[in-house]
């Protein structure tokens, strides 16, 4: 005899902690229960969670998971002719495609042979740039070549130094294991709202202290600051921001973005 049990389960949610890990390692001991009972949704740690991610994402201007990403470039002539790199907007794990536009209109295609990108083997140093060599010769590389759409397809731009949107570029970008400075810093920054939210729990919303009185018997709680947890919010924000934590990741990951004037 076969019994089918179906349960429910999640897969992948594009969190870098579970909700139970991050009350863990960023909430220890700290009780999520209301004066009701009630205990603190999951629902709010994951959000919580997701809106940390977004930001780091876009301070570090990286993507956190594996996945394909696509973009539009200008084709700068001074550029594509001293071995033809293009900057993108992530770290590339690798080219996955490379074509050229004019408009809307398919104009080149580049095989992957030709497009490589730098790698370094401790999954933090991938470059933002890609580059085009020709490999190998014409004879071995003949299914590899570059293929043209139309005779002349570059006919009346062949003096233009740059060409708005032409190259369409998809690659692989994001981590396979997250860094553990960024996760520490996703941790932290999920954990502070959620540590004044459970700071008004505590003491009541808009209450700075709170006192209880039975039979000549007196017990009292008063805030130390913005929150009953403001401690543990204070020694987090310095960690980010008074010790240079998040600066220190935007110079690694990041680095210095130059622009000509």
């Amino acid at each position: 005899m076969t019994q089918t049990f179906s349960i429910k389960y999640g897969v992948n949610e594009g969190l870098t902690f579970s909700p139970s890990e991050l009350m863990e390692q960023y909430l220890y001991g700290i009780d999520v229960k209301a004066k009701d009972g009630t205990i603190l949704s999951e629902n709010v740690i994951r959000q919580k969670i997701l809106n940390a991610q977004s930001m780091i994402e876009n301070y570090l201007s990286i993507k956190l998971f594996r996945q394909v990403y696509t973009e539009r470039v200008d084709f700068v002539r001074g550029d594509y002719y001293n071995w033809g790199f293009f900057k993108v907007a992530f770290p590339v794990r690798s080219p996955l495609q490379l074509y050229g536009y004019i408009g809307t209109v398919q104009q080149i295609q580049y095989p992957l042979s030709w497009a490589s990108a730098m790698y370094s083997s401790d999954e933090k140093m991938f470059g933002r740039t890609m580059h085009i060599v020709p490999a190998g010769s014409t004879t071995s590389n003949q299914g590899a070549s570059v293929v043209f759409s139309g005779v002349t397809p570059h006919l009346g731009f062949m003096g233009v130094d740059t060409i708005p949107n032409y190259w369409s570029i998809q690659y692989d970008t994001g981590f396979n294991r997250i860094p553990d400075d960024i996760l520490d810093v996703v941790g932290k920054m999920a954990a502070i709202p959620i540590l004044a939210m459970l700071g008004d729990i505590v003491v009541g919303t808009g209450l700075s202290s709170m006192s209880l009185s039975i039979d000549g018997l007196s017990q009292s709680m008063s805030r130390s600051g913005a929150s009953a947890f403001a401690e543990r919010i204070r020694v987090y924000q310095q960690e980010l921001f008074q010790y240079q934590g998040l600066k220190n990741l935007q110079d690694f990951y990041r680095g210095i973005n130059f622009m000509v004037l």
